[in-house]
C-alpha cells in the first residue's frame, strides 16, 4: 500500500517541485564532480611538496575520472571513484583514516548514475570524525542485480547539531527524489557516538 501511495503521490508532484528537485540535483553531481575543498588541498600538497610524484599521479588520475562526460557508469567504477576519492582525502587532510571496507559486489556492471553514491561519503568525511580506531569509518557497498545498498557510519562531530542538514545532504535528497523517486530509501540517524547513513537504490 505505502509503495502505491508513494507513485500515485511522486505523480502528482508540482512542476515548480520537480524542478527545485532538478536544479539541486544538478549541484549534487557539481559537487561531487568538483569538490572544490579537496582540489585545493590537494592542490597545496603538490605545490609543498611537487617531488612527490605518485600523490600527483593519483591526483591526475583522480582528475581525469571525475571529468569524463558519461552520466551512466558501472557500480564498479563509481566504488573505484569513491576508493580514490577517500585516499586523496586522506592524504591531504587526515594524519592516519581508520576506515573498514565491507563489499558485496555480486553485479558490478550495474549501470548507475554517476556521483549517486559520493554525496554519503563526502558528507561522513568532512562532517563526522574517521581518526579513532575504536570508532573507525565503516563504508558497507552491496550490489545486486536489482538493488544497490550503501551504508556508511561515521563517528559524530560534537560540534555540529545535526549532520544530516546541509546543503551537500538537501542537494543529495532532491537528486534522489529527482532520479529514482519512490525507486529509493535514504534513512539517516545518530545517537552519542556514531552517525549512520544506510541508502538502497532500486532499479
Amino acid at each position: 500500500m505505502d509503495r502505491l501511495w508513494n507513485r500515485l503521490w511522486s505523480s502528482k508532484v508540482p512542476e515548480n517541485l520537480q524542478e527545485q528537485w532538478k536544479d539541486k540535483a544538478t549541484l549534487s553531481y557539481l559537487n561531487s564532480q568538483v569538490d572544490v575543498a579537496l582540489l585545493r588541498g590537494c592542490l597545496n600538497k603538490i605545490k609543498d611538496d611537487p617531488n612527490d610524484t605518485s600523490f600527483l599521479q593519483a591526483f591526475l588520475d583522480y582528475q581525469d575520472i571525475a571529468f569524463q562526460t558519461e552520466t551512466m557508469i558501472s557500480a564498479d567504477a563509481e566504488i573505484n571513484f569513491i576508493e580514490r576519492y577517500v585516499y586523496l582525502f586522506s592524504q591531504v587532510f587526515v594524519g592516519h583514516m581508520s576506515i573498514v571496507w565491507t563489499k558485496k559486489i555480486e553485479y558490478p556492471n550495474l549501470s548507475i548514475p554517476r556521483f549517486i553514491l559520493l554525496p554519503l561519503i563526502q558528507n561522513a568525511l568532512w562532517q563526522g570524525y574517521h581518526a579513532i580506531e575504536k570508532y573507525p569509518m565503516k563504508i558497507k557497498i552491496s550490489v545486486f542485480e536489482k538493488n544497490l545498498l550503501l551504508d556508511v557510519t561515521n563517528h559524530v562531530n560534537h560540534h555540529i547539531v545535526d549532520q544530516k542538514i546541509n546543503d551537500t545532504m538537501e542537494n543529495f535528497q532532491a537528486r534522489l527524489q529527482f532520479e529514482f523517486g519512490d525507486r529509493h530509501t535514504l534513512i539517516m540517524n545518530s545517537n552519542a557516538h556514531t552517525f549512520r547513513s544506510n541508502l538502497t537504490l532500486r532499479f
